[in-house]
């Protein structure tokens, strides 16, 4: 009889969004009331990330950095009660442990987490198919798929049914870097702005343009077009943005929106694109040629600079 298992350990990388959500169908599932875009991101050595291990235990313990956690709003214990046949074929119980550690996360941690459990179930049981892990994983995180599969990608949703599709390998934005510019302000958590960009009058026109947005990203993809799809990164926030702020969420705050000014003001030099997700960060994407210029500001209005790329899909280790 073979020896059952005792562990597997995983990685799995951020995400940023590209085509912005905003908008849960349901509460439980997390299925999106829209199509958005994505992609994952480290730095150049892959030390941003998230590593999670699942382990055979006497009881279910749930660990986020260390701290022992109830779960209450997370779902992993969902996730894994789903899966105790293939804990039970691998460590010979179906009482599993978890424990996740994020590394230098700027924002989409979730995403992380959930794809991460992901690649370590299917690291036990490399048959399954991944978009059904997927759509279990979005109970974790409504954009789990990005981080799972990594590099671009769209994932597309008509508000019933969910699909992540990946577009591009992290390979084709080689030529291409990301610095992120950190500001101290306080979060938006996301459920805040899924509940209230729904009010808006325009929201019925933001999903059907979220959706434009992502069949257009898509063609640019075709062509090796990534300033394209970049540009029209920076189009989607400034309409995602230009609507939260009328339903009463303002994420880009006065510094942020003067960093924003500036970059405007750079682009006559040289070609960037700015994103804005739901965090306290401007993510600015810039050719390899020009991005020591912009590491090289001196004014950056009170933030931190960071250098990124765009990273793989999430992975697992041999399991011990």
């Amino acid at each position: 009889m073979m020896m059952a298992y005792r562990s597997i350990g995983s990685t799995a990388y951020p995400t940023i969004g590209v085509v912005l959500l905003g908008g849960i169908a349901n509460p439980l599932t997390r299925t999106p009331l829209h199509t958005s875009a994505g992609i994952a991101y480290s730095d150049s050595c892959g030390s941003i990330r998230s590593e999670t291990k699942i382990y055979r235990d006497e009881s279910m313990h749930i660990f986020f950095n260390g701290v022992e956690s109830t779960d209450e709003n997370r779902s992993v214990r969902r996730v894994l009660e789903r899966y105790s046949d293939v804990f039970e074929g691998a460590f010979g119980s179906k009482i599993v442990s978890y424990s996740s550690n994020n590394f230098g996360i700027l924002s989409g941690s979730s995403d992380a987490g959930a794809a991460s459990i992901g690649a370590a179930i299917m690291g036990l049981k490399p048959d399954l198919d991944p978009h059904d892990v997927e759509n279990d994983l979005r109970v974790v995180s409504e954009s789990a798929g990005r981080s799972l599969f990594g590099g671009f990608t769209i994932t597309w949703s008509d508000g019933y049914h969910a699909y992540t599709e990946k577009i591009l390998g992290n390979e084709a934005f080689s030529g291409y870097s990301i610095v992120a510019f950190a500001f101290d302000y306080q979060r938006n958590p996301s459920d805040v702005i899924h509940q209230n960009i729904v009010k808006s009058d325009r929201y019925d026109a933001r999903r059907k343009h979220a959706d434009e947005h992502a069949h257009m990203m898509k063609e640019y993809a075709k062509t090796g077009d990534i300033k394209g799809i970049f540009d029209l990164a920076q189009e989607d926030t400034e309409e995602y943005h230009s609507i939260l702020r009328e339903v009463g969420v303002n994420v880009i705050r006065e510094n942020m929106q003067k960093l924003i000014n500036y970059l405007k003001i750079l682009k006559k030099e040289y070609w960037n694109s700015y994103i804005v997700t739901g965090g306290s960060n401007v993510y600015v994407a810039v050719e390899n040629e020009n991005v020591e210029k912009l590491m090289a500001l001196e004014n950056t209005f009170g933030s931190k600079k960071k250098l990124l790329r765009v990273a793989g899909g999430a992975w697992s280790r041999r399991p011990e």
